[in-house]
């Protein structure tokens, strides 16, 4: 069964999966391509036949999810947003950026003047490199929308003069870190109506429930520790929230199709027990319903039987034990980003200090400036072998005949000439170039 993801950059990945394969089996396989172990920020959206964004059930058949026949066509998006520093992977910190930077040019995250001003910048400088008169070109319109004014057009070009020289991974983390600042970061909006048929915008966010009017005007904010339930019942969903008085209101919100309704009451669910929960709960993780058929056979056979079952969540990890888990995963596989990210790291963490300490221990005849010098090479190193097209996969092949070799042979597929003469390319050959990874040994002498 063929499947075509997109990315957030809108590249199209094209995944072959089981006729019978879960949403789970094709985002791992999207994100093992991408070199992305922390898939638990992650999901697959797709569109409903209303028009309705709607979240694939990693846990649930695709083909009982989505409408018609296969090919099937779903979006990468990021599902749980995290602060940037808790990102152990340099592969996930930009699919963030690319998440991040289509919500602010699409108008979903308000800015203030002065993050108007250094977004701007950056993106700037992420686009078009150093400040240069005659290339620069800023942001401004697509995040506040309109026009910058002589004396906000004349802050920004200074903001981006000062940005002379950043790398692209440090400008998307700090692009990262602003928006996380930012009120409505990781919400995720609903279109309702109420009780009296008014049309309102739901927001399901980190802290709570927002809501809000068609133009995203605030009416209240409803924080996590006073709801009391939330339930789904056709296309409506009820919250039940204590009010200050200690009695209980419950709020109604109908929505377009049955379908959008429980992605609404799976989003309050899901992001709930992800943000604000240690663990997830059994009674979370083991809640289903089933199909006819399914119906019938735990009637008539045995109610434990897995016929016609489908899961109604498919959330496995809180936030906390997301990044437990990626820590764990990437040192098992040997991945130097957290080394890189011990400079994030507060003086006197565990992280830092057990770091410290296995690196003094193992110098035997190296210094330890010696060995972090060895680890900046590879650093250097791992960038330098990176695609310069898609800055993903590793350089593994030349051009013939001018022999020149710059990306990986999935975009050097799809030129014509080469980036670099700008001679004609006849065919595309593989080469094997030792991996980054196979030096890793310098850091462990």
């Amino acid at each position: 069964m063929l499947c075509y993801v997109t990315r957030p950059d809108a590249v199209v990945m094209e995944v072959e999966v089981d006729t019978k394969a879960n949403g789970e089996d094709c985002l791992n396989q999207v994100c093992k391509r991408l070199g992305i172990i922390e898939v638990d920020y992650f999901g697959l959206q797709f569109t409903g036949n209303k028009g309705e964004n709607l979240w694939l059930n990693l846990r649930n058949r695709i083909s009982q999810q989505m409408d018609g026949l296969g090919p099937y066509r779903m979006k990468l998006r990021v599902k749980f947003f995290v602060e940037p520093h808790l990102i152990l992977q340099e592969q996930t910190r930009h699919m963030f950026f690319l998440h991040i930077k289509e919500d602010l040019l699409t108008g979903l995250l308000q800015c203030s003047p002065k993050e108007v001003v250094d977004l701007s910048a950056l993106l700037a400088q992420l686009e078009f490199g150093d400040y240069n008169q005659n290339t620069a070109s800023y942001s401004h319109p697509a995040l506040c929308g309109k026009e910058p004014g002589p004396a906000m057009l004349e802050s920004i070009t200074e903001k981006h003069k000062s940005l002379e020289g950043l790398s692209q991974a440090s400008v998307e983390y700090r692009v990262l870190q602003i928006v996380s600042t930012l009120e409505n970061y990781g919400v995720e909006w609903h279109s309702v109506r109420d009780a009296e048929g008014q049309k309102l915008i739901i927001g399901i966010g980190p802290e709570g429930v927002s809501i809000c009017k068609e133009d995203y005007s605030p009416i209240n904010r409803i924080t996590y520790h006073v709801i009391q339930m939330a339930t789904q019942s056709g296309k409506i969903v009820y919250l039940t929230i204590t009010k200050e008085s200690g009695n209980s209101l419950v709020l109604l919100f109908k929505v377009i199709s049955t379908r959008a309704a429980s992605g609404l009451y799976r989003a309050i669910t899901e992001t709930h027990a992800f943000y604000r929960c240690d663990t997830v709960t059994s009674a979370v993780m083991m809640q289903y319903s089933r199909d006819l058929k399914g119906h019938l056979a735990s009637l008539f056979l045995n109610d434990n039987i897995n016929v016609g079952k489908k899961y109604v969540f498919d959330i496995k990890r809180t936030s906390k034990e997301a990044y437990d888990h990626a820590r764990r995963a990437l040192y098992n596989a040997g991945i130097v980003d957290m080394a890189q990210r011990s400079d994030h790291s507060q003086p006197g963490s565990p992280l830092k200090n057990s770091e410290n300490a296995t690196n003094c221990n193992s110098c035997e005849n190296l210094s330890c400036q010696q060995t972090k010098g060895l680890q900046e090479k590879l650093r250097k190193l791992k960038e330098a072998m990176l695609c310069m097209l898609c800055c993903e996969d590793e350089i593994n092949a030349a051009f013939c005949p001018c022999g020149h070799m710059v990306c990986c042979e999935r975009c050097a597929s799809q030129l014509q000439s080469c980036p670099v003469c700008r001679a004609s390319v006849e065919h595309v050959q593989h080469v094997y170039l030792p991996t980054h990874t196979s030096f890793l040994t310098l850091t462990a002498i």
